[in-house]
């Protein structure tokens, strides 16, 4: 009597492996779902520790932090970040404490080795509330370039003027001159904190001024002027800032770098353009880092369709990219007395 193998045939295990790339095929997308359900859960947290930190910095100075903060520095760019002044809100005080001496109390510039050079190895420090795990890690250099990033900025309003304190609609405001007060109070947010902007999200850079990054990226390219209104600029201005900017290679990479740095695309940001915008952040002129100057600098995110926010009151909002442009702008603002509904 003849024993027959068993086993597969050929036919078969063809079938068999179809039908398993079928289902990993099938799988895939669930997976990453829900890895990215996980990445977006974690950088709501982090925009509720930010929120929360803002309010308890507010209630014990009795006024948000200016979003560029300055003691005799001469160049507006080289202050303080609202986030630097926030450490002590996140369970970061030894690295504030570290901060404060190696700046002697705020004065040497962010850029600068400070005290002892021992500033370098401050602003070097990665801060996990700081990061949202959908995006990519900054390249991080030498120099003012050595951060190890932040994913998120503060709103300075429906304005493209970073360095005009009067300009700045939004929660927070920067220092003009050295130690004037610019610092905003809750009540001073007349439409309500709950419909008032406080931060959102924007995207690290590569580290590389040679090539621009592919796809949605919050690098500033190098404009020239705004064709428009330096408050709430309408869309058609907008997009013809955009457009022209579209046509420009010239970039700064460094974008996303910071949590020290004061300038948009490093802790700051403007709601003039919608969030995750087609057209590229721009910025009005030249300048040797990512971004102080004025500009474009919309809110962006990896997540799917749309940009995580903590508002004024605290909450965490998500936005879609296809919000109202007015609408947009209006959230950006404190005290235009416009009504506005994103529920």
């Amino acid at each position: 009597m003849t024993r027959k193998n068993a086993g597969f045939t050929l036919v078969e295990l063809l079938v068999v492996i179809a039908i398993i790339g079928v289902l990993v095929g099938l799988l895939l997308p669930a997976v990453q779902s829900a890895r990215e359900a996980a990445r977006r859960s974690s950088c709501s947290n982090n925009m509720k520790q930010i929120g929360l930190a803002m309010h308890n910095f507010h209630d014990t100075n009795n006024g948000l932090p200016a979003f560029v903060k300055r003691n005799r520095q001469g160049d507006y760019w080289r202050g303080y970040s609202a986030f630097s002044q926030v450490l002590p809100y996140i369970e970061e005080q030894n690295l504030y404490d570290q901060m404060v001496t190696a700046t002697d109390n705020w004065f040497h510039h962010w850029d600068q080795g400070g005290v002892n050079n021992t500033l370098t190895a401050v602003r070097a420090t990665k801060i996990q509330a700081f990061l949202c795990p959908s995006d990519r890690k900054f390249s991080t250099g030498g120099g003012w370039a050595n951060g190890q990033g932040c994913n998120y900025g503060v709103s300075f309003g429906s304005t493209i003027s970073w360095a005009n304190m009067n300009n700045q609609n939004g929660l927070f405001r920067g220092n003009p001159i050295a130690n004037i007060n610019a610092a905003l109070e809750f009540g001073g947010a007349t439409d309500g904190l709950s419909k008032t902007l406080m931060a959102s999200e924007h995207l690290t850079g590569d580290n590389n001024d040679g090539v621009l990054m592919p796809g949605n990226s919050s690098e500033p390219r190098i404009g020239s002027g705004f064709p428009g209104a330096a408050q709430y600029p309408t869309e058609s201005e907008v997009t013809a800032f955009g457009t022209a900017c579209l046509g420009v290679t010239a970039h700064n990479s460094e974008n996303g770098c910071q949590w020290i740095a004061p300038e948009p695309t490093q802790t700051a940001l403007n709601t003039i353009a919608p969030p995750n915008w087609q057209y590229p952040n721009c910025q009005t002129s030249g300048s040797g880092f990512a971004a102080d100057r004025d500009g474009s600098y919309p809110a962006r995110s990896r997540h799917p369709a749309g940009v995580q926010a903590v508002m004024g009151d605290g909450s965490v909002q998500f936005f879609n990219d296809g919000i109202d442009l007015v609408t947009w702008q209006r959230i950006g603002s404190r005290e235009d007395g416009q009504a506005v509904s994103f529920d």
